[in-house]
């Protein structure tokens, strides 16, 4: 199925096709509507050529209402009609809106475009293309052989002038388009650039306001800016020349079809009335391709849309609909040749890593900044998938489980804390819904005295219940980290991986965070923690060392330390022997 001559992606198809029904009612009405539009052609006919030389007053006035009726049902058809499309681009949303969030959300970034990252700004583009001008001036044009014909009728040079204009309008909207396409992808790429670029900056304001980056990074801001508003620009220019030439092109057609007609009725081939007629006719006839390449840019900028659409859809895969249901896992995790690639390909983060999470155990990762820790623990999280390889909890592959109901049992720490707007409640309990599980405050306050922050809660504003966000309460990084842990530990996880977990807390906090570790173990949950400060090393029972992506080692604990202390100490050596030598 195509849609503004692109493949429309086959997870949009069925919406699609829901939204036929509106298509066809509006096609339909846009057929009512330019048949209306030949009642002024005619009603201009009768009165010259019945109405003047009968001096008909009665037949005047009735040709006058029966015109005032069908312009009025031609108003009321053509409102309807943008109606009906604006109807269809909503359901579209509603149909749609979800699935692309899920498919944003469930590749959490990874090998995404620019593009595919403002997927529902592209959304909405498509949806208001769908309802604006447009596809009006789309659904006038199969039309337009209506008024040749009725031109023809009246008299074959007339229909030839009509031909004609069309002929040329056409050769100069496919011009048009030929001309301003790649000039059109430019702007939207740079459009795109320009506004991630944006997004990026706001979000770190503190950080360069603190850092003295301000002028120079809106120095660069507007450098982008005025770089996509050059390629918008030059779209413009382009495109205002030709809507130029389309307008010069119909107006002087609408005089020859005046000047023609004229001539024919010096010759007795047509009536006084007709003369008018070919140009109302001519001008309704060019009017659609008129309006086509006027909304060119609209449409262009629709049919991105999609096409940005539908390289999100080939990037993210279709979620399954259902899936059997797989008992409460145990909680261990098994790592077995996972490789993961930096997302736009040109490096490897991790090589064929193989390693086990036990439950009752707890597992330390170590090793120096850049040796693929935090992808790891993003692995294990399910936070991504790995590009080869496979991870599995309890024998079950981590893609056999529907991805909330796995996560449920997953506990995840990331270095960024990673709240969202909204409640602290909403936070812990990961955005339970109320209505489908009774206990969920009894949880989100045990999550939170297990890890030692529901005193600190109770001392906000409106304690469990206080707002987080630009609009809300704004947390310190080690109170925001002490939340986030509450949600790591919510609804008692099988998996626990926690990364960098003591980074922003106080002594008092990691002694809440030991504790909670100590319970975790007892209660038979495999836990991962990523860390670089040796405090919180020593809850785990065995070590996996990282160096360039690899395992460089993995044991118990004790065994791991005493070989990495028997390197080091060879390789202070190894380095005083160089410089004796040196």
């Amino acid at each position: 199925m195509k849609l503004f001559f692109v493949k429309v992606p086959q997870a949009m198809e069925s919406a699609v096709r829901k939204c036929r029904k509106h298509i066809a009612l509006a096609a339909g009405f846009s057929a009512l509507v330019n048949v209306l539009y030949l009642a002024p052609t005619i009603y201009m006919m009768q009165v010259y050529d019945r109405v003047v030389p009968t001096a008909g007053i009665g037949t005047l006035f009735w040709l006058t209402v029966i015109v005032g009726v069908a312009l009025a049902t031609l108003t009321a058809l053509d409102g309807i009609r943008a109606r009906v499309m604006m109807r269809a681009s909503l359901r579209l949303n509603r149909l749609v809106a979800g699935e692309i969030m899920n498919r944003l959300l469930g590749r959490g970034g990874k090998d995404a475009s620019q593009a595919t990252t403002q997927a529902m700004r592209e959304f909405d583009t498509l949806r208001q293309t769908l309802g604006g001008q447009a596809m009006m001036a789309l659904f006038d044009i199969p039309w337009t052989p209506i008024y040749f014909l009725v031109a023809f009728l009246i008299h074959p040079l007339l229909g030839g002038l009509v031909l004609l204009g069309i002929a040329i309008l056409v050769v100069l909207a496919v011009v048009n388009e030929r001309r301003t396409k790649p000039l059109s992808d430019k702007a939207s790429s740079a459009s795109a650039r320009a506004y991630a670029m944006q997004e990026k900056v706001v979000g770190q304001a503190e950080v360069i306001r603190a850092l003295g980056m301000k002028r120079r990074l809106v120095e660069r801001q507007v450098r982008e800016r005025q770089s996509g508003l050059k390629a918008a620009t030059d779209v413009q220019f382009v495109g205002s020349r030709y809507n130029a030439r389309v307008k010069f092109f119909r107006m002087f057609m609408q005089s020859a079809a005046l000047g023609a007609g004229a001539w024919l009725a010096i010759n007795g081939q047509i009536s006084i009335g007709a003369i008018i007629a070919a140009s109302v006719l001519l001008n309704r006839g060019l009017q659609p391709i008129e309006q086509m390449v006027q909304q060119w840019g609209a449409l262009s900028q629709g049919r991105d849309a999609l096409r940005n659409l539908a390289t999100l859809f080939e990037k993210t895969e279709e979620q399954v609909a259902t899936r059997t249901r797989l008992p409460r896992p145990v909680g261990a995790v098994s790592v077995d040749g996972a490789v993961v690639r930096s997302p736009d390909g040109t490096a490897i983060l991790l090589r064929n890593i193989a390693m086990t999470l036990k439950p009752g155990e707890v597992t330390g990762v170590v090793g120096a900044s850049g040796a693929g820790k935090t992808t790891l623990a993003r692995v294990v999280a399910g936070a991504i998938p790995p590009d080869l390889g496979d991870i599995r909890i309890d024998g079950a592959k981590y893609s056999d489980w529907d991805a909330d109901e796995l996560a449920a049992h997953i506990g995840y720490l990331p270095q960024d804390s990673g709240l969202l707007p909204g409640t602290i409640a909403e936070n812990i309990s990961r955005f339970a819904d109320p209505d489908g599980e009774t206990d969920i405050s009894e949880a989100v306050i045990d999550a939170a005295r297990m890890v030692g922050v529901h005193e600190l809660i109770l001392k906000f504003p409106h304690g469990y219940d206080t707002v987080l966000g630009q609009d809300g309460l704004v947390l310190s990084t080690g109170q925001a980290q002490r939340i986030a842990l509450a949600r790591a530990f919510y609804g008692k996880p099988r998996v626990i991986v926690l990364d960098e977990p003591n980074s922003a807390l106080d002594s008092e906090g990691e002694a809440a965070l030991a504790r909670a570790i100590a319970v975790a173990k007892q209660d038979q949950a495999a836990i991962m923690i990523v860390a670089h400060r040796a405090a919180i090393l020593a809850t785990a029972d065995r070590l996996v060392v990282l160096d360039g992506g690899v395992v460089a080692d993995d044991g118990p604990r004790e065994a791991v330390l005493e070989r990495l202390r028997k390197k080091v100490e060879e390789q202070k050596v190894v380095s005083m022997n160089e410089r004796r030598n040196g």
